[in-house]
């Protein structure tokens, strides 16, 4: 093992939820609650988005091909179920039809935070990976839809 980034995204995302809960509790008693996760929400998006442009910096490119590429962090040990669907070679429709992430956060009890430090660092983080992309998603299992339905829309190339 070299990095951190060799160490299973689930793993990692279990030991900072472990790590900044007890932070976040007394921050949350001197601050208030939404000035907390007002501050939580911003620290994690600048976070994502620079991990965004290492994965694509790391690999050399930032299309589709290197999206499914980088994910491989993201489903080891069968973290996510995924169907993936390449629409004129440059757009990705993804559904997430199981989640590990969800199944952890439950786990630790702390399911109530899962779209906050998971889910929401999609977004940001594919911003950095590919800044001209843009990520919809209407839906995720970790707030109580019956998946996660991305669709990235890569720039064509003329």
């Amino acid at each position: 093992m070299e990095s951190i980034y060799d160490v299973p995204v689930l793993l990692r995302r279990e030991i900072e939820a472990l790590m900044i809960k007890p932070f976040l509790d007394e921050f949350e008693k001197e601050l208030g609650r939404d000035k907390t996760y007002e501050i939580v929400e911003s620290v994690i998006k600048e976070i994502a988005e620079k991990q965004g442009a290492y994965y694509a910096e790391m690999l050399g490119a930032n299309d589709v091909e290197a999206l499914l590429k980088q994910e491989e962090a993201w489903t080891a040990n069968n973290a996510l179920e995924l169907e993936n669907v390449i629409e004129e070679d440059t757009n990705l429709r993804q559904t997430v039809k199981r989640c590990a992430y969800v199944d952890m956060y439950e786990r630790i009890g702390m399911k109530d935070l899962g779209f906050t430090l998971s889910c929401l660092r999609d977004e940001y983080f594919y911003r950095g990976f590919n800044m001209k992309m843009v990520m919809s998603r209407s839906k995720q299992l970790m707030t109580g839809g019956d998946c996660c339905d991305f669709y990235m829309q890569f720039p064509k190339e003329k």
